[in-house]
Parts: C-alpha cells; sequence; structure tokens
C-alpha cells in the first residue's frame, strides 16, 4: 500500500477547516457526519499543494480529482524567466520542484547539452546562496531561449509530473481519503483528544479537591489529628485511625477517606498545625469552577469546537506563512508554442533560401527617399528576396514554383538580429525539392485556421455528403494571367511534407502570389506593364486543390492584351482601401479602389466639371470594374526610357501602415505609407520612395526586387504615437 500526500499551507488549510467546523455547528451535524459544503468551498480556502521549493503547479482539474477522489495528477515546473538584454539571452531559474535535488538535476541538463538531446545552450553557472536558487542558463546568440527552455521542460526534471495518493488508514482499514473526509478526520481527532484532556484534567482536578477537602476537615480536629499522629507507631496505623478503621480512645472516631488520609498522614505536624486555611480554601473553590468548566467542555461539542479553532489559530499565529508554490489553472501543455511570446515580428528569406524572423522593433523608421539600411547580411551577395510580416503564433503557407505548398509555424522560423544570415529553408522543410524556389509566404491568423477547421474538418459526414465550405478562399494568381480558388480548408492541415496546391495549365507559368478572400472581396490583379483587371471573386468558380484556374487577366502574347506578366493581385474588402503599386526603380503610386460607380467629375476646390456641350462630366470611382480574363485598365505610367516595371503590389488599408522595402543589393528601408503620395488619375507615375539612381541621376544602381506591408495593428500604440512625432519633426 502506497501514500504519497503532498504538503499543503498551513495557513489555508486551517481556513478550510475554520468553515468546516463553522458548517458543523450552524448544521447541527452529528459526530462522524460530514456536513453539506462543496469541493469548490473547500478550494476557495485550499488552493491546492504548497511545496516549499515553490514552483508552479499546473492543472487545478487534477487538484480537484485529488480532492474529490483522493487521487490526482498533476505538473510541477520550476520558476524560469528568459532574459533578452545587452548582456545576451540567459534562463535564469530561482525555484525547483519538490524532492528535485539541484546538483542532480544541473548533471542532467549537461548530459542533455553533450548528447544534442537539448540544442542552443552555451554555458551552465550555478549561482545559488544562502538567499535561494539561482541557476543561469546561457542560451547562444541564434538560438530562441523559449525554445530551450522548453526542451528543458520536456527532457529534464525542470518540470516533473505529481500523482497523489491519498491513501491513510482510517479506523484500522486503508481508505483514500478526500478532502472533505481529511479535514472531518482530523477535526474528529482534535475533538477526542480535547475530549480526554478535559476528563483527564476533571479526574485530576476532583482528586485534588477532594484532599483539600480533608485537609480543611482535619483543621476543624487539628487536636486530635496531632494527638493521633504522636500515638500512632506507624504511618500505617496513623492512616487507619484517620479513615475510621482503627479506633483510639478517648479520641472519636476519623471518617477521613484513604486518599484524604494518606494526604493527612503524609504531612508533618508543624504542617499540620501551621496549615493556612485560607488558601486551601481558595484554591478548592478556584477547583470547583475548573471543574465545572470541564464538566461543560464535556457535556458541549461546540465548546470542544470553538476550544479546536482557538489552538488552531495559535498554531497559524506561530507557524503560519504566505503561499509559495503558484498555481496555473490550465492543464500543461507539452506544445512547445505555448511558451512562445506572442508578438509581431518580421520573417525574411534570402534569394539562397535562407530564412529568419526578427522583433518587428529592430527595424527603425526612414524618410521617403532613403538609402535605407542593412536588413541581411549577405553571404556571397545573397540578397533578400521575400519579408512578411506576422505574429508569432500564425501559421505559414509556404508556396513553391512547382505549385507545392508546406506548412509551419512562423515561430519555428528561427530568431536572428536584422544583420543574421538564418538557417537554410530545407533545414526546416526536409521535403523541398532542389528545383523547387519559395514564391509566397503566406500568414494564416492562428483564429482563423482553428475556426475553419472546427467547422470543417471536426465533423462527421454522412455517406455522399459534401464537406461545407468555409466561406474563406486562397485565390492563386500565375505570371500568365490565371487565376484559381480553392476553400481554404483545404491547406490549413497542410504541414512540413507539403502537398501539391495547384497544377500549372500551361508549362512556362508560374505562381506569382497567394491571397486571402472571401465572396464579398473584389479581385485587382495587375501587370508588369500598368494595366489593372478588377472583378468581384465570387464571380470565380472554387475548383479542387490541385485544379488548374482561368484566366483572370490578358497579359504576355495572348491577343488584345496590355503585354507584361501578372506581378501581383490583391484581395479587397472595403472600397476606400488604397493599391499601392511600386516600379522596381524606386516609383509609387497610391490609389483608392473605390466603388467602381460613375460619380461626378470635380476639380480641385469641389467644383462640377462640364464638357464643351455643358455636359457634367463623370468619372469612374477608383479602379473600373470587369470580367475576368479582361486586359484591364492602365494603372500607373511608367518611365519607358529606361524600362521601368511594375514589381510590387501592396494594399494599403489603412495611413497608418508601413513599408518594408528591400533591393536587390540587400538594403532595406522602412517608411510610413503616408509617405507615399495619394493619386487619383491612372496615367500618373506617383512619388519616389527610393533613391536608386546614381550620382548623375543617368541611370539606375540598384533596383527594388520586394516589398511586405507592416499593418498598423501590429504596432504597439505608444510606439506608432512616438514615431509619428519623429516624422513631424522631420
Amino acid at each position: 500500500m502506497a501514500t504519497r500526500i503532498p504538503p499543503h499551507n498551513l495557513t489555508e488549510v486551517a481556513g478550510a477547516i475554520e468553515m468546516h467546523v463553522d458548517e458543523i455547528i450552524q448544521q447541527n451535524v452529528a459526530p462522524g457526519v460530514l456536513p453539506s459544503i462543496s469541493i469548490e468551498r473547500y478550494m476557495e480556502h485550499v488552493k491546492g499543494p504548497d511545496f516549499p521549493t515553490g514552483a508552479t503547479i499546473y492543472g487545478i482539474d487534477g487538484i480537484n480529482d485529488m480532492y474529490t477522489t483522493g487521487k490526482g495528477r498533476f505538473h510541477v515546473r520550476a520558476r524560469c524567466e528568459v532574459f533578452e538584454d545587452g548582456e545576451g539571452k540567459r534562463i535564469i531559474i530561482t525555484e525547483i520542484p519538490y524532492q528535485v535535488k539541484k546538483s542532480d538535476m544541473l548533471e542532467h541538463i549537461a548530459d542533455l547539452v553533450n548528447k544534442e538531446t537539448v540544442v542552443g545552450i552555451r554555458d551552465i553557472r550555478d549561482e545559488s546562496s544562502k538567499e535561494g536558487i539561482r541557476v543561469v542558463i546561457e542560451v547562444k546568440n541564434n538560438a530562441d531561449p523559449h525554445a530551450v527552455l522548453n526542451q528543458l521542460y520536456k527532457s529534464s526534471r525542470l518540470q516533473e509530473s505529481y500523482s497523489a495518493n491519498m491513501m491513510a488508514i482510517l479506523d484500522g482499514r486503508p481508505v483514500l481519503m478526500t478532502l472533505p473526509v481529511m479535514l472531518q478526520t482530523y477535526v474528529a481527532h482534535r475533538e477526542e483528544v480535547i475530549e480526554r484532556r478535559a476528563r483527564f484534567d476533571l479526574d485530576k482536578a476532583e482528586s485534588r479537591a477532594h484532599i483539600l477537602e480533608g485537609l480543611v476537615r482535619a483543621q476543624d480536629r487539628i487536636d486530635d489529628v496531632v494527638e493521633v499522629g504522636k500515638r500512632s507507631e506507624s504511618r500505617e496505623q496513623f492512616e487507619a485511625v484517620l479513615n475510621g478503621r482503627e479506633v483510639m480512645a478517648p479520641i472519636a472516631v476519623f471518617d477521613f477517606s484513604e486518599a484524604q488520609a494518606k494526604a493527612i498522614a503524609e504531612r508533618r505536624l508543624y504542617q499540620l498545625s501551621r496549615l493556612d486555611v485560607n488558601k486551601v480554601i481558595n484554591e478548592h473553590e478556584e477547583l470547583k469552577r475548573t471543574i465545572a468548566d470541564l464538566n461543560e467542555i464535556l457535556g458541549s461539542r461546540s465548546r470542544r469546537l470553538n476550544i479546536l479553532m482557538t489552538e488552531l489559530k495559535e498554531v497559524v499565529e506561530k507557524h503560519g506563512d504566505e503561499r509559495r508554490s503558484d498555481i496555473n489553472d490550465m492543464p500543461l501543455s507539452m506544445d512547445r508554442e505555448d511558451l512562445i511570446q506572442e508578438r509581431a515580428i518580421v520573417i525574411t528569406l534570402s534569394e539562397d533560401n535562407y530564412i529568419r524572423h526578427t522583433p518587428v522593433e529592430s527595424f527603425r523608421i526612414q524618410n521617403r527617399g532613403g538609402k535605407g539600411l542593412k536588413g541581411v547580411t549577405t553571404k556571397e551577395e545573397d540578397s533578400p528576396q521575400a519579408i512578411v510580416t506576422c505574429f508569432s503564433k500564425d501559421r505559414l503557407l509556404i508556396f513553391t514554383s512547382k505549385g507545392r505548398v508546406y506548412g509551419l509555424k512562423a515561430w519555428e522560423t528561427p530568431l536572428g538580429s536584422r544583420l543574421s544570415r538564418g538557417t537554410h529553408i530545407r533545414n526546416l522543410l526536409e521535403e523541398l525539392q532542389e528545383d523547387e524556389d519559395i514564391i509566397t509566404i503566406l500568414p494564416l491568423p492562428r483564429e482563423l485556421v482553428d475556426d475553419v477547421t472546427e467547422r470543417c474538418l471536426n465533423i462527421k459526414l454522412e455517406p455522399g455528403e459534401k464537406r461545407p465550405p468555409s466561406g474563406h478562399y486562397l485565390l492563386f494568381a500565375t505570371k500568365l494571367g490565371l487565376v484559381k480558388k480553392t476553400d481554404l480548408y483545404e491547406y490549413v492541415r497542410i504541414n512540413k511534407n507539403g502537398k501539391y496546391a495547384l497544377r500549372f495549365k500551361i508549362d512556362e507559368d508560374e505562381l506569382v502570389n497567394v491571397r486571402r478572400s472571401t465572396d464579398e472581396h473584389d479581385i485587382v490583379m495587375i501587370s508588369s506593364t500598368g494595366y489593372a483587371c478588377r472583378f468581384k471573386c465570387a464571380s470565380i468558380r472554387p475548383s479542387g486543390r490541385v485544379s488548374g484556374g482561368v484566366y483572370g487577366i490578358k497579359v504576355g502574347e495572348r491577343k488584345g492584351s496590355g503585354g507584361g506578366v501578372v506581378v501581383g493581385m490583391v484581395s479587397i474588402l472595403d472600397p476606400s482601401t488604397q493599391i499601392l503599386t511600386i516600379s522596381k526603380y524606386g516609383m509609387a503610386k497610391r490609389s483608392r479602389l473605390g466603388t467602381a460607380l460613375r460619380i461626378p467629375d470635380v476639380d480641385a476646390q469641389g467644383e462640377q466639371k462640364y464638357d464643351d456641350e455643358g455636359n457634367a462630366k463623370m468619372v469612374t470611382d477608383g479602379y473600373r470594374s470587369t470580367k475576368p480574363g479582361a486586359k484591364g485598365v492602365r494603372t500607373m505610367k511608367l518611365d519607358e526610357e529606361f524600362n521601368d516595371s511594375i514589381v510590387s503590389v501592396r494594399i494599403i488599408p489603412n495611413e497608418l501602415d508601413q513599408l518594408f522595402i528591400l533591393t536587390k543589393k540587400g538594403m532595406l528601408i522602412r517608411i510610413r505609407t503616408s509617405q507615399t503620395k495619394e493619386t487619383t488619375g491612372k496615367a500618373t507615375r506617383g512619388t519616389r520612395v527610393m533613391e536608386l539612381r546614381n550620382v548623375s541621376k543617368t541611370g539606375f544602381d540598384d533596383e527594388i526586387i520586394f516589398t511586405s506591408r507592416l499593418p498598423a495593428e501590429l504596432i504597439e500604440e505608444e510606439l506608432a504615437q512616438a514615431e509619428e512625432s519623429t516624422g513631424e519633426e522631420e
């Protein structure tokens, strides 16, 4: 028979006992019967185990099971803090699980590092002292300390599973003790102790009172007592005369009890003759009050319970202390994601397919036309090709030139500084083929993935029943103008092994980008030659995961096309959202999507314009709506002398949004979108956002290869305000 009862906090247990006793008195519960109290009420006082070594307990359900059934399982995790500052990346341990020996734990961690079970640790130092435990684990610069800590939780004794088994011997047999039964047993035991103590004290007081009565009576016949004492040949004869078993003439017979006779006989004669009667009488009166009080204790259960609580409070005042172990109600998940800090990050992929993520705060804002700053340390002219801004717990869908898609969590990309290179993408996606190039990295919010999974995948389908649509789609745009629409549920469970995302109808075709959309969205496909084709997402029929799609815009050699290739596609719900087109030589134009309705044409002063015949002029609000597969309309005028072309298309729903702009030489600049000029004309060039011209301004030394939008909601309010004030000063 095994028992394992965890230690608890004295103050908390005393609070539960006080409530238990109060309910016994109020409900007038008979001895041995449990009062009617729920476990929840008990746990308002007893939160759970409290270990002398502190640490954190995870899993209120396991604690609740322990108190309701006598058995329960929960986890105890060391208290660790992660620091990332000027001193480097560190994990500092200040509390460890109960019954874990620190020296053995550190030896085990060192062994895990040597065996490469745990990677990313540079050094381990024990800085513990009399003040408490302090173990410092230094983490390598290219490692994520949160990920290292999670490895330690999984593999070392920084985390322990505690299986409570509250077995005890009750009435001579083994019993699994619930919390109410355990408290009731304690109260019954203390009641019995108080009762037996009171009975012992009562017997002792009554015995003493009886003797005092004999001494008082002896004073009434002190001369006869002294005479008997003088004439007695032994103490036994003296006692026999005093209790009336012998008669010593002419002295009258005594009637003292044996105890009284013995007490009188044991006293010396001078003590008897000089006995302080008043002192004896006072002591006797005090004993009578004590006897009455003890009789009341024995006759009143409420009195015994009050004594129990008084004595318990004295123990708490002397030995009670604050709780040392924290309790986390949620059961402990071994998912590494639980240890990842949710924050806005920038994921960068280089041309040689090196990937890493960096906190958004690593990049400073610059003015329009700035020269930029190094965003990636290149290796043999390895320049960045893509940037994605998202949250660290978002899911990434990585689409390749071969039409395949791979799934990855954003936090699984290695953490690096703004100047670090990162790790090769094939270290994360082992199934990535040699001839596959990364085309698009699409982040999916975790909440959206969970919602689609629950509504569309975690359901049981009847034979012949189709899976319900999620209402969310992925739209694929190809270089030769094709667009494909597929339900999002086809992709939310894509893992690192990858699957085909689409099949190309034309061998020379390539994937341009992928966007999330619903049927209410407007889709705009834009070509490198400056043409835009706008149509409703609902006008495209959904197709399967490996289908090829339909034409969305005329490009290339097709009859009636505007030439060029597709460089971007956007999906927009709000007509006020702006579209930003950026050319490879640093020009940017920002214009509203609009409603596509005909509206009055007004001048700068808001006055209506008229033609030569006096008719009011009308213009299209924003981008003109067409059918899928049309040539589209001119959206941006390009410098034909230098063969300029559009390289990037971004939506700007908020002017507080910011842009990361990368060049072929690896220069990166971060600007506010409000620094670009909003235009209404379809044949304008826009404004210069990055200076790429040579010194004489007769040519260009560099060109833009990629841009990424940083949504305003990813920027902390305080940071946004600070940056705005900085912009005003500039």
